[in-house]
Parts: structure tokens; C-alpha cells; sequence
């Protein structure tokens, strides 16, 4: 008669492991950490053209191991769809430039580059970076300054952090990197900004083999 009370014992210990085990790997699965860093567009020809400039250019070039220090290797790439036309100097243009900043980046990575949002789209950006598929993610997003801003606004309002707290970018700037980093825990998130820098000023304004 001892066995099937070992038997018994043995099976209530084993289930009461198996709850404890259940009940204790929701909050792991649910805990995680997503870093977005963003980035401007290298420089522009004095036209404008929807384009780099030479300096731009030797920047786009410049950036892969500057981004593999400061993220490491993305796992996504955001950049705006470069048909979406944009104004430079009265002509509208195919925005090309943040593409072109980002490609030798995605390129030195083996990445593809997700351009299906337009720039002005930012509910767009914003929804398509909180998805949930990304949480544990860490992206590169390459798009228009003016439009960062308030794209990084929008991430820490979202996520429990100041929108105050991000500085306007300035026109002359193309070294700033944001770096907005979310760590949620179940139900609850909270996002952070670090101001960072490529430290590519001052490329030569001659383009590669010229």
C-alpha cells in the first residue's frame, strides 16, 4: 500500500512545481527592454535636391561603427519613404536623404530598411515602434529633425516620461543621436531620453574618389 502514496506524493509535488513554474514565467516573459535610437539626416547641398551633400555623404559613410558603440547591432531600420516628396528651396523633391544616410549603416549590418511610412506619417512611426513584436528590440531610426522631436515627444508621454524633457533640434545639428530607452514590466512602462553624439563634424566636403 506504500507505493501509491509515493505515487500520489510524487504527483502532488511535481503539479505543485509545475504551478509555481506557470505562475512564475508571465513576469519574465513580460519584462523587456526596447532602445530607439534616432538620428537626422546627414548634411545637404546648398539646393537642397532631396539629397546629400559630399559631406553628407563622407557622414553616411562614417556611421556604421559610430551606431554599432552607441546601439549596437539594430534590429530593425526605420527610414522614410523616399517617394513621400518634400520642399527644398520651392521644388519638391523625392526625400532621399535620410535613406541615403542610413543604407552603408543597414548595409555594413546585413539589414533590410523599413521605408513603407512617410515622413509627415509620425502616428504612423509611432504606432509601427510600440509594436509589440519590437519590445525587446533595439532600432535605428533615420528621419526629418523637425519631425524627431516631436516623435520622441510622443514615445515618452506614451510611456510615462516628460515630453518637455526633449530639446528642440537645432537647424545646424546633424550629430545628435536620442536615445529614447523603454523598459516596461507588465503593465507598466517607463521611457528614458540620453542626448548622445555621432562626433562626425567637420567631414571633408569632397565626395569619395572625387
Amino acid at each position: 500500500m506504500a507505493r501509491p502514496a509515493i505515487a500520489t506524493m510524487t504527483t502532488i509535488a511535481l503539479t505543485a512545481l509545475g504551478a509555481l513554474t506557470f505562475a512564475s514565467s508571465p513576469a519574465w516573459s513580460s519584462s523587456s527592454v526596447q532602445t530607439i535610437a534616432f538620428i537626422r539626416h546627414g548634411e545637404k547641398p546648398e539646393k537642397g535636391l532631396g539629397q546629400l551633400s559630399c559631406q553628407g555623404l563622407n557622414r553616411s559613410l562614417a556611421l556604421p561603427p559610430v551606431i554599432a558603440k552607441v546601439l549596437g547591432k539594430p534590429d530593425f531600420i526605420f527610414a522614410p519613404n523616399p517617394s513621400d516628396r518634400k520642399e527644398d528651396d520651392g521644388v519638391d523633391y523625392d526625400y532621399i536623404r535620410p535613406l541615403a544616410t542610413i543604407e552603408p549603416t543597414a548595409i555594413s549590418f546585413g539589414l533590410p530598411v523599413d521605408t513603407s511610412i512617410g515622413v509627415s506619417d509620425r502616428k504612423d512611426l509611432n504606432k509601427a515602434l510600440n509594436n509589440s513584436k519590437l519590445r525587446n528590440a533595439r532600432i535605428l531610426v533615420a528621419w526629418e529633425h523637425k519631425k524627431i522631436d516631436n516623435i520622441v515627444s510622443d514615445l515618452l508621454e506614451a510611456n510615462n516620461a516628460a515630453s518637455t524633457d526633449v530639446p528642440k533640434w537645432k537647424g545646424d545639428d546633424f550629430d545628435s543621436i536620442y536615445v529614447v530607452t523603454i523598459t516596461r514590466n507588465g503593465e507598466a512602462a517607463k521611457a528614458t531620453l540620453e542626448i548622445k553624439h555621432q562626433g562626425l563634424n567637420g567631414q571633408p566636403q569632397t565626395c569619395p574618389h572625387s
